[in-house]
């Protein structure tokens, strides 16, 4: 019995070891990866907001077709039948009344002078398009820096979780040789304690990156509307990027706005306001059309009558219609009023928003200039703090220190470390709102 329990083991052992590669294999092909590209692309396609500015443009679109109709010739059927009783006992006067009509018209109706008003409107519509048009493209670069701004976050956490990994695996390599040293009796009990908890709570900080970078990912698909799970990998490095990089072109340079896509919407609305005022001013002057009917037209008097002595009611008539204002009490110049104040408002918010992206220029090109001379320094500081882990370590091999020593070597490399990782996440995060409000028509 025992012979062959010790054969079968020796035969499953290769099999289980081979099942347990096959299967760490098999995790590490199902882990998917997700390039920024790719969330680009997903977001692009199933923004709500994108869909409401693309319907946006196509509704003022259809808009400016409809009133452009409007100076084409009207045509329209028209056709009534009225009885009017007749005197003595009751009705009307039948001079008037005719008792009553009945009519069958084609009504033709042209518009000869609007006093510019169909222009106007044409030219208030075109301005509305052309400023929800920058408005989708804003709509488009604000959900770019949204996705971008989470995939950054992604990476840091990513990448903390990998850092994290390395302070436990440093953790837990010291542990063992604490305890050959206690074992020993050249350690004392103290510094076993020690390393334990501090290991114990580097698993801890291990776990709340891993939390942390489970959240990014399903912020990651809400914004592209992808199912992702925690074990998606994010393509890419925070030390790759615009903003990692001497001499950076967001750190320099002046700051012109005279193009910037936002200005440009703001003077959009400017422009359709001025045009408010110019369709007020048009209310004061008259307005002129022809208009012509043909078909069938004839009073209840004239049906009354024997077929033979009917007159005949088929013809015409071409006319031409003026109408003019006289007064209104002064509501027009009340409206020019309201106008010019909201013309004067929407100047005033310019000039706030002119002040504001200027301010959040100067203010991230600074961040992102003190942020690269941060980095700077912090690797410097990386290098010096593993070569004193490195160093401690060996000394308190050798019992020439104590593990406390140890300890804070570690974790002074881990914060050095994490410090680096979030200056480059810092960066890439100004470098990308750098690229938002400079963006320009």
């Amino acid at each position: 019995m025992w012979q062959a329990r010790v054969f079968l083991d020796r035969a499953l052992r290769p099999a289980c070891i081979v099942l347990w590669y096959s299967l760490i294999l098999a995790s590490g092909y199902a882990q998917s990866t997700l390039t920024f590209d790719q969330c680009i692309t997903s977001a692009m396609e199933h923004s709500p907001q994108l869909r409401l500015s693309e319907n946006a443009v196509r509704s003022a679109e259809l808009a400016l077709s409809e009133l452009r109709t409007t100076a084409l010739p009207q045509l329209k059927g028209v056709a009534s039948a009225i009885y009017t009783p007749l005197p003595p006992t009751f009705g009307y006067d039948p001079a008037i009344s005719n008792g009553g009509q009945v009519a069958g018209q084609i009504i033709l109706q042209q518009s000869l002078y609007d006093a510019g008003t169909r222009g106007l409107k044409a030219d208030q519509v075109q301005t509305d398009m052309d400023r929800l048009t920058r408005e989708r493209r804003l709509a488009q670069l604000d959900l770019v820096l949204a996705v971008k701004q989470t995939f950054i976050e992604g990476l840091r956490a990513q990448e903390e979780v990998d850092l994290q990994r390395q302070s436990v695996e440093r953790l837990e390599a010291y542990l063992g040789l604490a305890q050959r040293l206690y074992k020993g009796g050249t350690a004392p009990y103290t510094d076993l304690l020690k390393t334990q908890v501090q290991t114990a709570s580097a698993h801890i900080a291990l776990e709340t990156a891993n939390q942390t970078r489970a959240s990014t990912i399903v912020a990651i698909a809400e914004l592209t509307n992808v199912p992702l799970d925690t074990t998606t990998h994010l393509a890419g490095s925070l030390s790759e990027g615009p903003g990692i990089m001497p001499d950076t072109p967001y750190t320099g340079g002046e700051i012109d706005l005279s193009r910037n896509l936002d200005m440009s919407v703001a003077e959009l609305l400017i422009e359709k306001s001025v045009i408010d005022q110019d369709l007020v001013l048009r209310e004061k002057l008259p307005e002129i059309s022809i208009f012509a009917d043909a078909g069938y037209l004839t009073s209840g008097e004239n049906l009354h009558l024997p077929a033979g002595e009917r007159l005949r009611s088929l013809g015409y008539s071409v006319g031409v219609g003026i109408e003019i204002p006289i007064l209104n009490w002064g509501a027009t110049g009340i409206r020019k009023q309201q106008r010019e104040l909201a013309t004067d408002d929407l100047r005033q918010k310019l000039e706030l928003l002119r002040r504001s992206l200027l301010t959040d220029l100067r203010k991230s090109r600074l961040q992102l200039a003190q942020a690269n001379n941060r980095l700077r320094t912090i690797r410097e500081n990386v290098s010096r703090t593993e070569e004193n882990f490195l160093l401690t370590k060996s000394r308190y091999a050798a019992g020439g220190t104590l593990a406390l020593e140890v300890l804070n070597a570690q974790q002074l490399l881990t914060e050095a470390r994490l410090a680096e990782l979030q200056t480059m996440a810092d960066i890439q995060l100004l470098a990308a709102r750098i690229e938002r409000l400079s963006v320009q028509q």
